[in-house]
């Protein structure tokens, strides 16, 4: 496993991570920009996964590290950012005032 890629992977989660928490906390509903980069970066992290040198195997330890975590924490940011966006799309009164 080259370390580099499990590195990348870790920061990408961790960015989608501060985005989500960022529109959580701040109740934006749902954004669309937002939405669509973690959408696109919960896909685009299958293809850095084949970008590995030697396009190691599927249960490999590149993906116990790092693939598989970044996977699950993307998709969960993304869950409940959509979650606590159509909430705060469907009751406006309980948003902050800006």
């Amino acid at each position: 496993m080259h370390p580099v890629h499990g590195q990348r992977a870790t920061a990408l989660a961790v960015s989608v991570h501060i985005g989500a928490w960022y529109l959580v906390t701040r109740r934006k509903g749902l954004t669309w920009p937002a939405l669509d980069w973690m959408a696109a970066t919960l896909f685009a992290l299958a293809a850095f996964r084949n970008a590995a040198p030697g396009t190691p195997p599927i249960g490999s330890l590149l993906d116990y590290l790092a693939f598989l975590w970044a996977e699950a924490v993307i998709a969960c940011c993304l869950t409940t950012v959509v979650i606590t966006g159509f909430k705060a799309e469907r009751d406006p009164s309980a948003a902050p005032a800006q």
